[in-house]
């Protein structure tokens, strides 16, 4: 069954965050809105129930991410149980790739189909300053590993910032130019603070480059309208956040928190729905009600009150 929130917009992907855990500490990290830190985790049978419930309501996309979801024991575990949810047609996670290399061949294994990876230059100093100490080699091998691996597209996330990677923009590009890896260059979500206003570039300049030499684009309709631009040899996506109209009015998303809520709105946390206590209470009928109601709180920021 194929549900509709009140602005008309389908629910069909659900992006679960398996532990709010990182190994690294990039200053740009705005944790998806999530000001209160939990130490609670769902367990992987936690996991595979809520999926269970959302696909009953037309949820046929999963996103893993965290944290740093490759931090988790189980997480081989987690991705084989979502995969087997009847109605899951596509698995995917997003990781810093820090710890990919031993992960890929499992994960794909056990039936994760695309992977996002966290890259935003190829400088080995200005990575380490952007993510708080990592090593880039470490995540040049993960890269190498998911590709091996064929969790295919392998999406390499570039958040473009001035001054800093601005000018890396081409490099990478053309550093990862393959038919089976797409380039995703992402703005700066807008924190409203000094560090936005400092490093916050406008992708436009780089698209207008990109569309001259593109051989076709794609609108992604149900992503938010993002194009993609294709190349002789690879794919450029642009991602512009929440703050863009197309960004909201075209958003499939239901999410998940680590510690067992509901999360409507992306860079929100005063709508959440706490499902944990009935989860627990394997009350599965209280859940579904739970998810009805995070789907009714969904509201586009730009909506007129």
């Amino acid at each position: 069954m194929q549900i509709y929130d009140r602005f008309s917009r389908p629910i069909t992907s659900l992006r679960i965050s398996i532990t709010e855990r990182c190994n690294l500490n990039c200053f740009y990290c705005h944790r998806e809105g999530v000001t209160k830190i939990s130490k609670i985790e769902l367990t992987p049978e936690e996991i595979e129930r809520v999926v269970k419930i959302s696909a009953k309501f037309g949820i046929t996309r999963v996103k893993i991410t965290g944290g740093e979801p490759l931090l988790r024991r189980d997480v081989v575990e987690i991705v084989e149980r979502i995969s087997s949810v009847e109605g899951i047609k596509d698995v995917s996670m997003t990781t810093n790739g820090i710890l990919l290399e031993n992960f890929a061949k499992k994960l794909k294994k056990a039936g994760l189909n695309r992977i996002n990876i966290s890259l935003d230059t190829l400088d080995p100093e200005k990575y380490k300053f952007i993510t708080g100490g990592g090593d880039i080699k470490k995540v040049l091998s993960g890269i190498k590993a998911a590709v091996d691996a064929k969790l295919f597209p392998v999406k390499i996330n570039v958040v473009v910032m001035r001054g800093l990677n601005e000018n890396e923009v081409f490099d990478i590009i053309e550093k990862f130019s393959s038919p089976r890896i797409v380039i995703q260059l992402i703005e700066l979500v807008n924190t409203n603070n000094a560090f936005f206003d400092e490093y916050y570039y406008n992708l436009t300049p780089i698209e207008e480059k990109i569309k001259k030499i593109a051989k076709k684009v794609d609108i992604r309709r149900f992503m938010h309208n993002r194009k993609k631009y294709i190349l002789d040899n690879g794919e450029v996506e642009f991602v512009r956040p929440m703050h863009n109209t197309e960004f909201c009015a075209h958003c499939t998303r239901m999410r998940v928190t680590a510690d067992g809520k509901f999360k409507p709105c992306l860079m929100r946390d005063d709508n959440l729905v706490d499902f944990l206590e009935a989860l627990r209470k394997k009350d599965y009928k209280k859940v579904e009600k739970l998810f009805l109601e995070a789907v009714r709180r969904r509201e586009p920021y730009f909506k007129k009150v």
